[in-house]
């Protein structure tokens, strides 16, 4: 009786890491599709495929966006190591673009549970 409650224990637990891996690389996924930005030097970047649930850099900052890819993005205007994500914060709807006139975004986050 007590080994059948001990393998119950370890197969539990061995379940509970795989739902748990599972549900953190579900977190990695790749947004599908584009994400476009004109930035203020005039450039024309594309970022294809962007990380789900990561907050990164813009190269340059951007005058406006074109999100054609199948998430929202949030947007930040701080940017850097310890500013990213961090500061006014704008969502962007999957299949939407937008140009802002003072507004100057330079980190994203695509997916839900944004910070």
């Amino acid at each position: 009786m007590k080994s059948r409650r001990k393998t119950s224990r370890i197969l539990l637990t061995v379940c509970a890491a795989f739902a748990l891996a599972a549900a953190a690389s579900a977190n990695t996924q790749a947004a599908s599709g584009r994400f476009d930005y004109d930035a203020t030097d005039g450039t024309h970047n594309v970022i294809a495929n962007p990380p789900d649930g990561v907050c990164i850099d813009l190269s340059k900052t951007a005058v406006g966006v074109d999100n054609q890819t199948d998430t929202q993005v949030t947007l930040y205007t701080g940017k850097g190591q310890t500013a990213r994500c961090t500061g006014t914060r704008e969502v962007v709807p999957k299949r939407t673009g937008i140009t802002w006139g003072n507004y100057r975004p330079n980190s994203m986050w695509f997916g839900p549970g944004a910070p």
